[in-house]
């Protein structure tokens, strides 16, 4: 089932629960796994996520976003650029459900031969650049050791892993296990400037049904609106998960620097024992 971006807010929530909530970007400096804008999760046929965000024109290359799995199944991942920040888009998926299934019904050879011409056409798709053009998708899982590991990539060329992966979740198609955590990164391709504006919707959903819409609204991060560039300094709670390569090896020297001077005063206090004596 191809899947594209249908609404950032349905035009009809009485037969479901509609849920809103804002993420603050990062800067360039800060966007990492361990800073990645928490999505929530997705769970078949219940829950479907949505993202309306921006790639703006200052210190802000990258969008990071995580998602948890709740279930075994395919993975839906749209992504639409252009106007994002209409407030509501005219859902008519319900109804082109309902044709799909009238027509399977009274005309199951035209619909069979449908449903073979668009997997065809699926398989030859260029998705970004027809849905999103101008940016490209990473998708990123971790190991149990931190490790990131991309699982599928827009840009990459087809026939490869990654190319195949990530038009399957484009597809609908994509096979997923319960409980991963998926990272998803947004950024710009080789074919818009370094600083251009770009505005997307992404979705994310597992099967085709979804009782529960949540929404994320990206605002822009402090150094975007000041055009500064800053470092947020590491917090207690998340340092561990946030710690370079640099900062472990400097906490590494400070500890053998403070066990040296506690040998010396030992040593000093030892020797200064036995003298008297």
């Amino acid at each position: 089932m191809a899947t594209t971006v249908s609404t950032t807010i349905p035009a009809d929530t009485s037969n479901l629960g509609y849920w809103e909530k804002t993420v603050t970007d990062m800067n360039d400096i800060d966007e990492a796994f361990a800073n990645a804008r928490d999505l929530g999760y997705t769970r078949l046929n219940y829950a479907r996520v949505s993202v309306v965000g921006k790639l703006s024109e200052h210190y802000d290359s990258v969008d990071m976003y995580k998602i948890q799995l709740q279930s075994n199944g395919v993975v839906s991942l749209s992504v639409k650029g252009g106007n994002a920040d209409k407030d509501k888009v005219l859902d008519l998926s319900k109804y082109e459900q309902k044709l799909d299934e009238l027509k399977q019904i009274t005309d199951p050879e035209g619909w069979a031969k449908e449903q073979a011409e668009k997997l065809e056409a699926d398989a030859n798709k260029d998705w970004m650049a027809e849905l999103a053009p101008g940016l490209k998708v990473e998708v990123y899982t971790l190991k149990k050791n931190g490790q990131e590991v991309l699982i599928g990539d827009s840009s990459a060329e087809k026939g490869t892993e990654t190319r195949d992966n990530i038009d399957a979740m484009f597809s609908g198609e994509y096979k997923a296990q319960k409980d991963t955590m998926l990272y998803i990164k947004i950024s710009r391709d080789d074919t818009v400037g370094k600083n251009d504006e770009l505005a997307y919707v992404m979705q994310i959903q597992q099967g085709d049904k979804f009782v529960h819409d949540y929404v994320s609204k990206e605002s822009i991060s402090e150094d975007t609106k000041n055009k500064t560039e800053t470092k947020i300094p590491l917090t207690q709670t998340s340092a561990s998960s946030s710690l370079s390569s640099v900062n472990a090896l400097q906490i590494q020297a400070s500890r053998y620097e403070a066990t040296a001077q506690m040998l010396q005063v030992g040593y000093l206090n030892m020797a200064d024992i036995l003298s008297k004596k």
